[in-house]
């Protein structure tokens, strides 16, 4: 889509981006989501493809309706469909509408599963690892991820604009199977990090007759690291409950720990 490059110029797509990232999430609401962030963001693009005041007051009105994605991928959708207006053709909006309400579920499954899952996970347990050591490569690592996510930002929304619409939607059929390898994979090192980051020892014991049983021990031989899981659980269900915030719930965390070591329950 050679063609739509002449319509909007470099500097109009990296005003368009900048907008977006300050606007994506500013406008929340429940009835329209994101899409307050969204026409805000494209308003400067939008004027300068059809210029007439009443002609974006219609257009608008279907890009105000329900649209919710992962933030870090929405700019993609925005490119694609910025991409699509550039042609200027009577059903452009109407079609860059369908492209969005189309895109924005896969992107979001694949944006949360790599932004949310992978990297936190992944990146964040070796850089989580390398800091505790003492190295400085932890602090290193989680900068260079994040930088590098930026420039994937800014780099792919260039180039989804330049290439047209066929750039993402011909990658939407691998989309589902990415995401389900993405949070498996999530997963699996999630259940690593339990197992080897949480460390709950139940240090209460009992004796009976010559034989000492350690309750720790006894609660092993039911799951490996029986602790660990117990506890993760019970934050994970916490977590979820009303009114209960990832703050307050540190501060269970801790005096939980306090009286349970004072006690001698566990270590």
């Amino acid at each position: 889509m050679s063609e739509t490059t002449s319509v909007l110029t470099k500097k109009d797509l990296t005003r368009t981006l900048s907008r977006y990232v300050m606007a994506r999430q500013i406008c929340f609401n429940y009835e329209t989501m994101q899409s307050g962030g969204w026409v805000w963001s494209i308003h400067p693009a939008m004027k300068k493809i059809y210029g007439d005041d009443k002609v974006l007051s219609e257009k608008y009105k279907s890009y105000f309706k329900f649209f919710n994605t992962n933030p870090w991928f929405g700019n993609l959708i925005l490119m694609a469909c910025l991409a699509v207006e550039s042609t200027k053709d009577e059903h452009a909006t109407e079609t860059a509408v369908d492209i969005r309400t189309g895109l924005m579920g896969p992107l979001a499954g694949l944006g949360d599963a790599i932004v949310w899952v992978l990297l936190p996970t992944v990146m964040g347990a070796i850089a989580g690892y390398q800091a505790m050591q003492g190295s400085a490569f932890g602090w290193v690592l989680a900068e260079a991820v994040g930088l590098g996510m930026w420039f994937l930002f800014w780099k792919m929304s260039y180039v989804v604009y330049n290439h047209g619409i066929t750039f993402i939607t011909s990658k939407s059929s691998s989309l589902k199977n990415l995401t389900d390898v993405c949070s498996i994979l999530g997963l699996i090192v999630i259940g690593a990090m339990v197992a080897s980051t949480v460390n709950v020892n139940f240090t209460l014991s009992w004796t009976v007759g010559k034989l000492t049983q350690k309750l720790g021990d006894l609660l092993n031989t039911i799951i490996p690291c029986f602790g660990n899981v117990l506890f993760t659980v019970l934050i994970y269900w916490g977590l979820g409950r009303k009114k209960m915030t990832s703050g307050k719930m540190v501060w269970i965390v801790l005096a939980v720990s306090i009286l349970l070591g004072a006690f001698g329950i566990c270590s």
